[in-house]
């Protein structure tokens, strides 16, 4: 059985035990192979001696052991001690919530079998700032973590320091291959081979969270070629252009329909995901609080109001300390895009309005023009109303709309024969002012 990384790290003697077992070898059998007595690998396996380095060398030729494997595998038995981000287990750089994950379970599972299968070797999730894309890359890591004992390197912005390669690992064992990594897909400067050294055949999940929006990175093609035992999942607000990955949008939650106009059961609400999350954070906040009938119409209207943004709902849930629920709904939707969220870095903490302003960022001349067009229409246009009234080709606008949909700017309902084009709420309210 393979230690799971959720449980304290192997001892030295614990390691060399498993290893041994995995490779189906007696101690006899390793002593020949290793030219180690066995006498000397009973007291290492027992804890009563400690490895030295070319005794450790000798063990991991004869278990086989290469690349990250090894590395850790030596250092292990010399007692280097894991300091800095990376802690005691390869999942510790990765950011972790209290909270279970509300309302993606079907995502996190078809995405993390895709990986698991190799199905998929790369997954880029993209959307909104808010909409919990980080949340999302890590749960499916611990996922895939705890199923198959795969190391996680984290890189990137969401352990929320205000480094994004904060994970880097100076002084661990995972040191090297971070770095080299780093300079891999920073700018290219690193050979891929020497990455490629470090990670031989060897199974890992490297997450790369909001790096493509701090730079362009590169070389990540060629990892994936050459390293057939890696898998990667980004998070950024564009989907990633590499040869092959899967494009997933990470898209706020599940608002009540109209099936719960029609009946307004509490039944019905409770099943909904943007509901589950802010009552579950306004019951963090008054411990005990259930939303009653009175309460229901609300709830309701908040998570319409904030299009089931997650970082929004949580802004809007922490001021349930001093205001009620029904001051809440009746806040007029420009005060709330000025409400803080929870600090993402080291700074000014963001308000809503400013994370959903940075969606707008990188835009064109020609994406915001088709963005104008959608927010001025009297209702949701098809592509095809959009492109005549914008009085242009079929073909470009359709360009375009695919780039704003993977941002998570635009979505498309499908209920109609040609699918209709919306517009997120507070995406509205920070281009018209109301």
């Amino acid at each position: 059985m393979v230690p799971s990384a959720e449980a304290e790290a192997p001892s030295f003697p614990e390691l060399l035990r498993f290893k041994r077992v995995q490779a189906g070898l007696t101690q006899r059998t390793l002593a020949d192979l290793s030219t180690i007595s066995p006498r000397t690998i009973r007291a290492l396996e027992s804890g009563r001696v400690h490895g030295r380095m070319q005794t450790l060398r000798l063990l991991a030729d004869a278990l086989r052991l290469e690349g990250l494997a090894r590395e850790l595998f030596i250092n292990a038995g010399l007692g280097v001690q894991r300091q800095g981000p990376l802690g005691s287990d390869p999942c510790l750089a990765m950011p972790r919530s209290v909270n279970a994950l509300i309302g993606r379970d079907a995502e996190v599972r078809a995405m993390a079998g895709d990986l698991e299968s190799d199905h998929r070797r790369m997954i880029s999730l993209s959307g909104l700032p808010g909409a919990g894309k980080s949340r999302v890359a890590a749960e499916i890591a611990l996922r895939l973590n705890a199923r198959r004992g795969w190391p996680v390197l984290w890189i990137g912005a969401g352990a929320g320091g205000p480094d994004p390669w904060a994970a880097e690992g100076n002084g661990t064992p995972f040191g090297p291959l971070l770095r080299s990594l780093r300079r891999l897909v920073e700018a290219g400067a690193e050979d891929v081979s020497t990455v490629c050294r470090l990670i031989g055949r060897h199974e890992l999940l490297l997450v790369l969270d909001g790096v493509a929006d701090v730079r362009g990175p590169v070389g990540v093609g060629e990892l994936l070629a050459y390293c057939p035992g890696v898998r990667v999942v980004s998070t950024s607000r564009a989907p990633w252009q590499v040869a092959g990955v899967q494009g997933a949008v990470v898209a706020p939650l599940a608002t009540p329909g109209a099936d719960w106009d029609a009946t307004g059961a509490l039944e019905v609400l409770a099943g909904v995901p943007s509901v589950r999350l802010l009552v579950d954070r306004l019951a963090e906040v008054r411990p005990g609080f259930a939303p009653g009938r009175a309460d229901a119409e609300d709830v309701v209207r908040l998570c319409r109001k904030l299009d089931g943004l997650p970082v929004a709902l949580e802004a809007v849930a922490a001021r349930f300390r001093v205001l009620s629920l029904r001051q809440l709904a009746d806040t007029p939707a420009p005060h709330l895009l000025e409400l803080a969220v929870a600090r993402r870095s080291a700074g000014v903490p963001e308000t809503i309005g400013g994370l959903v302003r940075s969606g707008l960022a990188e835009l064109d001349t020609d994406q915001r023009a088709v963005l104008g067009e959608l927010v001025r229409a009297d209702r949701p246009p098809t592509v095809s109303e959009a492109a005549a009234a914008l009085g242009r080709p079929l073909g470009r606008v359709v360009d375009d709309l695919d780039a704003l949909t993977g941002r998570g700017l635009v979505r498309a309902s499908y209920q109609e024969a040609e699918p209709r084009l919306y517009v997120p709420n507070l995406l509205r309210t920070v281009l018209t002012g109301r």
